[in-house]
C-alpha cells in the first residue's frame, strides 16, 4: 500500500505539470496575458484593403470611364472624310499615215489633289435621350459607391462584434487562470495531506477533478480567443497572431 500511494501521487503530479505548462500559452506559445489588440480605428482602416473594396473601386472606375464615353457620344453625329491623290498621268500614242512613218508619242503630267467631305447626321431620339443616359450612368456609379459604403458599415459591425467577444474572453481567461492556479495549489495541498495520512483518497480524487475541470474550462476559453483572433484578422486584414 505504501508503494501504491507514492506512485499514485507521482501520476497526479505529472498530470498537473502537463496541465500547468499550457496555462496562458496560445497559438505558437503566444502568451495571451501579454497580447495587445490594435485599436478599432486601425482595424477599420486596414479593412479597406479587403478584396471586396478593391472590387467596388474597380467597378466605379469602369463606370467613370463609361460616363466619360457617354458625355462624348455627341461626336458620333459628325463624320468627316478626305482623300489625297498624288502621281503622274501619262498617255502613250502612236501615229502613222501613207506619207508619215510610224512614230510614238508620250505625254504626261503630275497630279496632286486633295478631297475633303463632311456629313452631319443627328437622330433626334438619341439627342433628347442623351441627358437621361448620362444621369443613369451617374446613378449606377453612385449605387456602386453606396454598396461599398454599406458593405464597409456592415464590416465595421462584424469587426466590433468580434472585438468585443475577444476582449471579454481575454478578461474571462484571466479569471480562469487564477481559478486554475488555485485548484492546482489545492491539489498539491491535498496530495501532501494524503501522503501524510490526513486526507482520504476521495478527497484527492475530488481535488484532481476540480483541477481537470478548471483546466478544461481554461482551454475552452483559450480556444475561443484563438478562433476569434483569427476571425478578426480575416475581417480586418490585420496581422495579430499570424505575424
Amino acid at each position: 500500500m505504501k508503494k501504491i500511494i507514492p506512485l499514485f501521487l507521482f501520476l497526479i503530479t505529472v498530470g498537473s505539470l502537463s496541465y500547468g505548462q499550457g496555462v496562458l500559452q496560445g497559438v505558437n506559445g503566444l502568451d495571451y496575458s501579454k497580447l495587445l489588440l490594435p485599436s478599432l480605428e486601425e482595424l477599420f482602416e486596414n479593412a479597406k484593403r479587403s478584396p471586396s473594396v478593391e472590387m467596388f473601386e474597380s467597378k466605379m472606375m469602369e463606370q467613370d470611364n463609361l460616363l466619360k464615353s457617354e458625355k462624348r457620344s455627341w461626336l458620333k453625329y459628325f463624320k468627316v472624310g478626305g482623300s489625297w491623290q498624288y502621281g503622274n498621268i501619262g498617255v502613250n500614242s502612236m501615229f502613222t499615215d501613207q506619207n508619215t512613218p510610224l512614230f510614238y508619242q508620250y505625254s504626261g503630267a503630275k497630279q496632286n489633289a486633295l478631297f475633303v467631305s463632311g456629313t452631319v447626321s443627328v437622330p433626334f431620339d438619341d439627342v433628347f435621350d442623351r441627358s437621361n443616359r448620362v444621369k443613369r450612368q451617374k446613378m449606377q456609379r453612385r449605387s456602386t459607391e453606396l454598396e461599398m459604403e454599406k458593405w464597409f458599415d456592415e464590416q465595421k459591425v462584424r469587426i466590433i462584434d468580434s472585438y468585443v467577444k475577444l476582449t471579454n474572453a481575454m478578461s474571462i481567461l484571466k479569471k480562469k487562470t487564477e481559478n486554475l492556479t488555485l485548484t492546482e495549489a489545492q491539489l498539491k495541498t491535498v496530495e501532501a495531506d494524503f501522503a501524510n495520512g490526513h486526507a482520504a483518497i476521495s478527497d484527492l480524487n475530488a481535488a484532481k477533478k476540480m483541477e481537470v475541470e478548471a483546466f478544461e474550462s481554461y482551454k475552452l476559453t483559450e480556444s475561443t480567443i484563438t478562433a476569434e483572433l483569427l476571425h478578426l484578422e480575416i475581417l480586418s486584414r490585420t496581422k495579430i497572431i499570424s505575424k
